[in-house]
């Protein structure tokens, strides 16, 4: 081989085209100052959101430290590496590693981290080196092909800087966002009750009670209107020893051995008794405290008839770099002795609130970690010891008649390592599907795991808010649900305003308390259909799931494993032209729901496909149907086969058949949306949403709700009392795959 490629000539000939263009130390003393101002505004950055709670000068302090110690560590050990190795300039090699870690550490030192630090550094330092070089003694005589490649390297450096800085302090995008046409059908009638999210007609006064001598929370030192004794919450925290904990006493004033018992409280102007809300945050940054980021919902409920106190839990929250170890279980304990503290002061004459409290009509609200918190109270409440260490003994049996979990997670505490089953209350669970902390439904799954007795009056209901994010349902939280500089990367266009995200919540949270401890029924309509409310709500996608204590079930898909049975003993199922047809794990992005479903696709160049509940016979008189009743759905799409239209919402026919082999068909359309997966990109970089997100969408369940009385008037000779088989016809949507959850029949509005 000859010429160009002959290796004997292309030695030569890069060793000149090196030395002409070899960076010099004029080059490397850039760079340098170019990493140690980087350093200098990472320091910055670092300080401003560090917030260990000891002011600002602390912070800046903290991380000037870091810096100062960390970087020369650095540099020393890769100088020593780099002496050893003799490969590199040890000394300029060591402080540039040195940086690099210490902006890793900047990005929470993962993945991400790495990649920023590498890229932050890479452009900055051959920014610098450009600069350096140009501006050198020796640039004039310096070769042309050292003066293009220089002053190119540090126009691309500039382009660089331009294009991150701009991406860094964007919004995002939102071209993505999912827009559904309207879809034909009947819309259920408006509901005709005032709005629950407007203001009622009580004055509202506010007061804090806490333990009157708080180090770090003005509101509850001295000046508190009730003070209250601290709790022992030892006997949960056996394992937290060491610095971490002695911190926190400096830093508090208190151990877990003398937890206070701190609220700020929003409760109407008059004799009462109200009924009593306790509102619980969840994880933050304990420096930043999160009680009062729930004022917009104390206010509004206290002026229609509410006692609410917004507890204050920032003690449990994270703090100097750790979490506290079992805290969720502790954080649902302390609720609970808030409540022991309002029962005896409706007893106490003297008290502010003595015979005001409506301790009958009783609901906890949690947001986040606060969200299982409720949960976990309200299985506490009826146990006599705790689960985890049975020498912990309960004495609570209040009577908690609601739950709402705002975002919540589910399954950070597993009482005795098992899910948590909590029985006979009203439950409702709300979630953004733009929420980049907790990014999987887990409230669904705590929504599966209520359930009835068969005594009393209940429903549960969960909502899904295309375009909501965690941290907005928290007015301290607010937009961005990952702290700073990490919160730089996530896509913020497509999300609500706060304002209207936060009128979502007042909506639901006061119909929900409005139906169930004022017993204003006729809000109920609200959470079997969300478009009954349509009216009161910002004009996004919804998704919502209802049921009762009246619903039984039919199919849940958990009994065993034949595909063929039912869940009510004696049930056949059948299926016919499916390109999908099995029973497993309803998933989220993250894990699954712990309860399984039916996984259903059909194409129709494999002809009409078809998936029959046959009942066991009788059923229908056993159960008393009547026109009346319902049958019930729990349906999700599902992207497992791909539709004709993405952005279409998914539409089929079901059918009841009778013994007599009379039929009736009804559009699901006529009843309810079935939307298309909701994919969601959280981050502004698509790798990034694969790598932390796992996947843009996840099943979320529609409840369908169709009164037997509709099939009854699409054919007069259907007598319902014979039911003997339900069947979903997939003949409306060409392609496309759902996943049923439940199957049954409810009674007729049986809670009003």
């Amino acid at each position: 081989m000859t010429g160009i490629l002959n290796p004997h000539t292309i030695g030569p000939w890069w060793r000149r085209i090196w030395n002409e263009i070899r960076p010099g130390m004029e080059a490397r003393r850039g760079a340098l100052v170019a990493a140690l101002a980087t350093v200098i505004w990472a320091i910055g950055v670092g300080a401003w959101n560090l917030k260990l709670g000891y002011g600002a000068g602390v912070n800046l302090f903290f991380a000037c430290a870091v810096a100062a110690v960390g970087i020369p560590l650095v540099a020393l050990v890769m100088a020593l590496l780099l002496k050893i190795l003799r490969k590199l300039p040890g000394r300029f090699t060591g402080w540039i590693a040195g940086v690099f870690l210490f902006l890793a550490a900047l990005f929470w030192f993962d993945s991400l981290g790495f990649w920023t630090a590498g890229a932050v550094l890479a452009i900055e330092c051959t920014l610098g080196a450009a600069v350096a070089t140009v501006w050198s003694a020796a640039w004039r005589k310096a070769a042309r092909s050292k003066q293009i490649i220089t002053i190119a390297a540090g126009v691309l450096a500039i382009a660089a800087n331009i294009w991150l800085i701009r991406l860094l302090q964007s919004d995002g995008v939102d071209e993505d966002l999912l827009r559904i046409e309207k879809t034909a059908g009947e819309m259920p009638p408006a509901l005709t009750v005032s709005n629950p999210g407007a203001p009622g007609s009580f004055g509202v006064k506010t007061l804090f009670y806490g333990s009157g001598n708080d180090l770090r929370r003005p509101e509850y030192g001295p000046s508190v209107a009730i003070r209250t004794t601290a709790r022992d919450a030892s006997a949960f925290f056996k394992e937290f020893t060491g610095w971490k904990p002695f911190l926190r006493r400096r830093y508090w004033g208190f151990g877990m051995d003398k937890l206070p018992l701190n609220g700020r409280v929003w409760y109407p102007v008059g004799t009462g008794p109200f009924p009593l809300v306790l509102i619980v945050h969840g994880n933050h940054q304990m420096t930043e405290f999160s009680d009062a980021g729930y004022r917009y919902l104390g206010e509004l409920l206290a002026s229609r008839g509410f006692i609410v106190a917004s507890i204050d839990e920032n003690f449990f929250n994270i703090g100097f770099f750790h979490d506290v170890p079992k805290q969720q279980a502790a954080r649902g304990w302390l609720l609970l002795e808030h409540l022991r503290l309002w029962h005896e002061w409706n007893k106490a004459a003297g008290n502010p609130f003595f015979g005001k409290v409506d301790v009958e009509n009783v609901a906890l609200i949690g947001h986040s970690r606060g969200g299982e918190a409720a949960a976990t109270a309200a299985l506490f409440n009826k146990l006599s010891f705790y689960p985890d260490d049975a020498t912990v003994r309960f004495h609570y049996g209040f009577p908690i008649k609601s739950v709402i979990a705002m975002a919540p997670v589910d399954g950070q505490y597993r009482p005795a390592g098992q899910s948590r089953v909590i029985e006979d209350v009203n439950y409702f669970t709300m979630q953004g599907a733009n929420d980049a902390d907790v990014f999987s439904f887990t409230g669904s799954r705590q929504w599966d795991h209520v359930r009835y007795t068969g005594q009393g009056n209940y429903f549960k209901s969960e909502l899904y808010v295309y375009r909501a994010n965690h941290g907005q349902f928290n007015t301290v939280w607010g937009r961005t649900d990952t702290a700073a500089p990490r919160n730089w990367f996530l896509n913020l266009r497509p999300l609500l305003a706060g304002e209207e995200q936060r009128r979502i919540a007042k909506v639901y949270i006061s119909a929900f308390l409005e139906a169930t401890l004022h017993n204003r029924r006729e809000y109920i309509g609200l959470f079997e259909d969300y478009r009954r409310g349509r009216q009161w709500l910002p004009d996004t996608l919804y998704v919502n799931r209802y049921a009762d204590s009246s619903n039984k079930t039919v199919a849940n898909f958990n009994e065993d494993t034949d595909v063929t049975t039912t869940t009510v003993a004696g049930g056949r199922l059948e299926a016919k032209n499916l390109a999908i047809w099995r029973e497993g794990r309803i998933p989220f992005r993250d894990g699954d729901r712990e309860y399984n479903g039916v996984f259903l696709g059909w194409d129709h160049d494999h002809g009409t496909g078809s998936y029959t509940i046959a009942l066991p016979r009788g059923l229908a008189g056993d159960w008393s149907l009547t026109s009346q009743s319902f049958l019930t759905l729990s349906i999700a799409s599902s992207d497992e086969l791909e539709a004709e239209e993405e952005s279409a919402a998914t539409d089929l026919t079901v059918a009841l058949e009778t013994e007599d082999g009379t039929t009736a068909r009804v559009p699901l359309r006529h009843f309810g949306i079935l939307l298309p997966p909701i994919e969601v990109h959280f981050m502004k970089f698509e790798i990034l949403d694969r790598k932390f997100y796992k996947s843009p969408s996840e099943p979320v369940f529609q409840s369908i709700r169709i009164p037997l009385g509709a099939f009854a008037m699409q054919n007069k000779k259907l007598d319902v009392a014979k039911l003997k088989a339900i069947r979903l016809e997939f003949d409306r949507t060409p392609s496309g795959a759902v996943i049923v959850s439940e199957v049954g029949f409810s009674g007729s509005r049986s809670l009003q």
